[in-house]
């Protein structure tokens, strides 16, 4: 899998959606190619049988192809990721901190849980991101918990 890819893509969705609307794989990446995206039908394939994860921008062009938004290609476990807030908005790390008026490295490092958002951000940050000030604080000191040890 690419690690550029979104975390938390639903390959079980995207199949699904097209099945139900009725289109091809072939198909399906052709209307994502009219919406930016630079894939193939064998891309499709390789998406919906998990083998490859798209990266943000081909995921957002194939959910404007299906005419879902973008939230409906995603997992809903990773809800409390600072990540999958950002990415089911459609927007790039670089985009939100150019309206949070801070640098993209910054906002990197707050999703890696590596730092956090100055307190007169927050407002700003939960309406970008369509979610409430609480929520968008939960979903940072999650980013600063340590992952479990397996």
């Amino acid at each position: 899998m690419s690690s550029r890819g979104v975390a938390g893509f639903d390959a079980e969705a995207l199949r699904a959606l097209r099945t139900a609307a009725g289109i091809s794989q072939r198909k399906l990446a052709g209307h994502a190619r009219e919406h930016g995206a630079q894939v193939a039908g064998p891309h499709i394939c390789l998406y919906e049988r998990g083998k490859r994860t798209p990266e943000l921008r081909t995921l957002t062009a194939l959910a404007s192809a299906l005419d879902v938004p973008l939230s409906a290609l995603l997992e809903d476990d990773s809800t409390r990721s600072l990540y999958w807030l950002r990415a089911r908005k459609g927007m790039s790390q670089r985009g939100l901190a150019a309206a949070l008026g801070i640098a993209q490295a910054r906002w990197s490092r707050i999703e890696r849980g590596q730092s956090t958002l100055h307190e007169h951000h927050v407002p700003l940050a939960a309406k970008l991101l369509e979610v409430s000030e609480g929520q968008l604080r939960s979903a940072m000191a999650a980013a600063r918990r340590p992952a479990p040890r397996s």
